[in-house]
């Protein structure tokens, strides 16, 4: 995988850990109206690339339902379930981007990626219940579990998007986020109250919008077109850690578990190591058998 690929992916990663600390700073903005100004204010950040933003209508389409059924049903998950649950669910999407994302089910390659997704998923159960709410799960949340899953399974499949679609350039996302933002403030005007923004909230939902929800989904969808995704999908589990650290490190909460958060770190960084082992494998037995013939 090339190390562009990674620093964009990364860059994306870090970019969503700090979504939960900088939404904190805008608490009573309703959700929808929240998430529908920072998609459009996030598509600005591809505004000097908007003549990419001409792509099929097929294409527009996906880009734009999947985005917003992604992030509402992720609101609607957290308002219906415990949050640390629901994000735990959640974050079955990586897994589910290696299982998708596979194109050997069987052999030393599928199993290393199983493997390592599995252990990165263990890394996330460690990082989320380092977080000031323990992780239960309850038959009486049984939609939000349901949404927080829709979430993870629509996000998957948006990241995979590029091999089903025509090929288009990565900063036509800057046109699914306008579409998606405009689709959420419609839904605003119809289930949420109206709401004055103060010139604080403004400016929280710009930066949302110029990170978390903007360009680093044209770093996601750049990464994605030129690396494994399955190995990519593994790397994602740091972004719970990251975004349990960024929280402790702004003061939102004080009773952060720092050893769970190594300990959650490592097993990551394992389940990337040992999804790596298969293609290492594969082309150790490749060289051998050349040599062989």
């Amino acid at each position: 995988m090339s190390a562009i690929a990674w620093i964009c992916a990364a860059g994306a990663i870090v970019l969503w850990a700090s979504f939960a600390t900088l939404v904190s700073h805008a608490p009573d903005v309703p959700p929808l109206l929240l998430t529908g100004l920072a998609l459009i204010s996030g598509s600005a950040t591809s505004l000097h690339r908007a003549r990419e933003w001409r792509v099929p209508l097929r294409t527009m389409m996906f880009g734009v339902v999947c985005l917003f059924v992604y992030h509402a049903s992720l609101v609607a998950a957290f308002r219906l379930s415990p949050i640390a649950t629901a994000n735990l669910v959640h974050y079955l999407w990586p897994l589910l981007l290696v299982l998708l994302g596979t194109s050997a089910w069987r052999g030393a390659q599928w199993v290393s990626k199983l493997a390592g997704a599995l252990i990165g998923f263990a890394g996330c159960v460690v990082a989320i219940n380092s977080g000031p709410d323990t992780t239960v799960f309850s038959s009486m949340y049984a939609v939000g579990y349901s949404m927080a899953l829709l979430a993870a399974v629509v996000w998957a499949v948006y990241s995979l998007g590029t091999r089903w679609l025509p090929p288009h350039s990565s900063w036509a996302v800057g046109g699914f986020c306008l579409g998606a933002g405009l689709l959420a403030i419609f839904s605003h005007f119809l289930f949420e109250p109206r709401f004055a923004l103060s010139g604080s909230n403004v400016a929280w939902i710009a930066a949302i919008g110029l990170g978390p929800l903007g360009i680093s989904f044209v770093l996601w969808d750049f990464a994605l077109r030129r690396a494994s995704a399955s190995r990519i999908g593994i790397l994602a589990y740091g972004t719970p850690v990251l975004s349990m650290l960024s929280l402790a490190l702004a003061g939102k909460y004080s009773d952060c578990d720092w050893s769970a958060i190594l300990v959650a770190g490592v097993l990551i960084v394992a389940g990337v190591g040992v999804a790596s082992l298969g293609p290492l494998t594969m082309q150790r037995e490749t060289l051998v058998q050349k040599r062989e013939l």
